[in-house]
């Protein structure tokens, strides 16, 4: 959703290849669908959010609510420290560092001074610097961004795109993970990795959200294009030296004079990361800062771009971000101009989140409420669980001080459990990759939704399980939560789907054929599992007829099993080869893949496309032989097993020539 790369998805993707896992979570997931999960138990009419309280959001207030939470949240999700800065009335209110900057020197985190990575959050200061030029007439939010750049971008359908469609990542540009992040790398030249490595248009211009770090690349070089400025210079002068960010940059490696400052990034307690995350489109998620220096930042977004005696933008231009928004579904949360939405129980929120492999931070403005709130935490934790902070963090401030004052029923129940059912089933993010390997993701980890027997509906989004129930047609309530879940049906059909929280970075299409059906992997998982009992029956059978005394086979017979069990084999290697591969770019420890790729590529052709050719061989040498049907019959199916891997592999792309992923 928030996150700077998709790295977890490729591990994840590597690991269910390995050893088998592949058809094991197959099954499990398989079980889980069909399985009814727990009954949300809402009678129609019901209260499922009920109206609660508001406490007076003081600075005394804040600190004894968030020492009581973060010390128990930091120690359950084994994540070591985090950042907390919350902003009132154009003032500072509370900020305090809660754990370690680095556990192994005992090193606390400090507000003013200890760096953390935003990720994402980092796009806040890129569209900042956008709006800045656009109000000096420098740049035009509906033009044809290749107007700016010294690359061009192809258009999609015979459309160009804009810098609107990039700051509401409307573009159309598929998912991409080379190049985005690495470790003990220079960083390379931008435009390189814009020109170098751009990915395909998979939607039109302005039709449908698909979250890019690409784009958001392309507008940063813009910048850099229209200013005369480096980037890095542009956001100094323009934007960190007017707001008094002393302690901030998207330089990497870090100033010599903020090197030490830098908290250390950790896969969860005692497990630290690689290094200093080196971001490859730096405007897209470089940035390294502070608590402290980032409420300045808000502060300046809340007061319509001032901050003291600066003004880094006009006050029509900030209201301009925050106020003009698309909303890709009509009662869900939308994009403004950069800024997502976020509102939550009827008050106006504007938020960008973001993610490293280490770091997990959000900023939320309430902006009717003049309150801004920044969280960064230094690991991802167990099973997620520091990631998840955050999220706790702005529901718990939220409820806390500014709740909901009216509850939200549930729906008639026969109206519920018929649209539960027609929602039910697999679906696709739009936020893919589709036209290289990493579509592969796309089939090991779809989207499930289950219809459960009250007529609430359950999915698994993040981190865990959620259920929702129907409130309104089609638009469904998180239980025990803020989310909500609406689909758009076209011709009694759900065509696509999202959610609150997701709404404004991707959407859910429906999977059709195998996939949808849930048998692409099974198949695929018993193809393998032929091809692997066509090796081993090669010497076994030899060795059980020198044992039984049974004569040897017919001299074609001995030809086909061999020349089988060889194929079988060679597709079983390209298989390992492209899980090694996965494993790799998970590791991100590979900058330069391409040779790696081309070389599995041509072991695909070779096992996959081979494999294939001399099992129709094989099959037509059984047929012509008289009698033994069994023969025929196991030829066949080893027919019918290539033919899976092989149609996999053309349909997600491990056959082909690009090395781009």
């Amino acid at each position: 959703m928030r996150s700077l790369a998709p790295f977890a998805a490729v591990a994840a993707l590597a690991l269910a290849l390995t050893s088998g896992r592949l058809c094991a979570a197959s099954a499990a997931a398989a079980t889980a669908a069909s399985a009814p999960a727990a009954a949300a138990s809402v009678a129609a009419g019901a209260p499922i959010a009920p109206a609660l309280p508001a406490h007076e959001l003081t600075a005394q207030d804040a600190q004894a609510w968030l020492d009581g939470l973060m010390p128990t949240a930091l120690r359950t999700a084994r994540a070591p420290g985090a950042v907390i800065s919350i902003v009132k009335d154009g003032q500072l209110l509370f900020e305090k560092g809660y754990g370690y900057a680095d556990e192994k020197t005992r090193t606390p985190v400090d507000p003013k001074r200890t760096l953390f990575r935003p990720g994402s959050t980092s796009k806040l200061f890129t569209w900042t610097a956008v709006m800045q030029l656009v109000e000096q007439g420098k740049l035009d939010l509906d033009a044809d961004v290749n107007k700016y750049l010294d690359f061009q971008i192809p258009p999609y359908d015979g459309q160009p795109i804009t810098l609107r469609q990039i700051m509401t990542h409307r573009t159309g540009f598929e998912e991409r993970i080379k190049d985005l992040l690495a470790f003990n790398v220079p960083e390379p030249p931008l435009k390189d990795v814009l020109s170098g490595n751009m990915p395909a248009r998979i939607f039109a211009a302005g039709t449908t959200s698909a979250y890019s770090n690409y784009a958001t690349g392309v507008a940063g070089h813009i910048v850099e294009r229209v200013s005369g400025m480096p980037f890095n210079d542009y956001l100094e002068k323009n934007v960190f030296g007017p707001l008094g960010m002393q302690h901030s940059t998207f330089r990497q490696p870090l100033p010599e004079a903020l090197k030490n400052d830098m908290a250390t990034g950790y896969q969860e307690s005692d497990k630290p990361g690689l290094g200093f995350e080196i971001i490859n489109v730096p405007p897209a998620g470089a940035l390294s800062s502070t608590g402290d220096d980032m409420t300045h930042f808000m502060i300046a977004h809340l007061a319509d771009g001032r901050y003291g005696d600066a003004q880094i933008l006009k006050p029509e231009t900030a209201r301009m971000m925050h106020d003009t928004v698309t909303r890709p579904f009509p009662d869900l949360n939308g994009i403004a101009l950069g800024f997502y939405q976020a509102n939550i129980n009827g008050h106006r929120v504007v938020a960008h989140g973001g993610d490293t492999d280490y770091f997990h931070s959000d900023l939320w403005l309430f902006l009717d409420d003049h309150v801004g709130v920044f969280i960064s935490v230094n690991a991802l934790g167990k099973d997620g669980l520091g990631e998840g902070i955050r999220d706790s963090v702005f529901h718990e401030f939220a409820d806390r001080y500014f709740p909901r004052s009216e509850p939200v029923k549930a729906l008639d129940e026969a109206i519920a459990k018929a649209h539960a059912r027609q929602i039910a089933g697999r679906y696709q993010t739009t936020r893919r990759g589709e036209t290289t390997f990493v579509s592969l993701i796309n089939m090991i980890q779809p989207t499930t939704i289950t219809a459960n027997a009250d007529g609430s509906i359950t999915t698994k989004l993040l981190l865990e399980p959620e259920t929702f129930v129907e409130t309104q047609p089609y638009l469904w309530h998180q239980v025990d939560g803020h989310d909500l879940l609406q689909a758009k049906v076209v011709d009694g059909k759900v065509a696509l789907w999202s959610t609150d929280v997701l709404a404004f970075a991707f959407a859910y299409e429906p999977l059709h054929g195998l996939a949808g059906a849930g048998l692409e992997v099974p198949l695929l998982c018993l193809a393998l599992l032929l091809l692997l009992a066509s090796v081993l029956l090669w010497p076994v059978g030899a060795a059980a007829r020198r044992w039984y005394g049974a004569p040897p086979l017919s001299a074609p017979r001995r030809r086909g099993t061999r020349w089988m069990a060889l194929a079988s084999l060679a597709a079983l290697v390209a298989v390992v080869a492209w899980t090694a591969l996965f494993a790799v770019v998970a590791q991100l420890t590979t900058p330069h893949l391409d040779a790696w790729v081309h070389l599995v590529q041509f072991l695909a052709v070779v096992g996959f496309a081979g494999g294939w050719l001399v099992a129709a061989w094989n099959l037509a040498q059984r047929v012509r032989a008289p009698g033994r049907r069994g023969s025929v019959a196991w030829a066949l199916l080893q027919l019918l097993a290539f033919t899976m891997v092989l149609w996999v592999a053309f349909a997600y792309h491990l056959i082909g020539t690009s090395a781009g992923y």
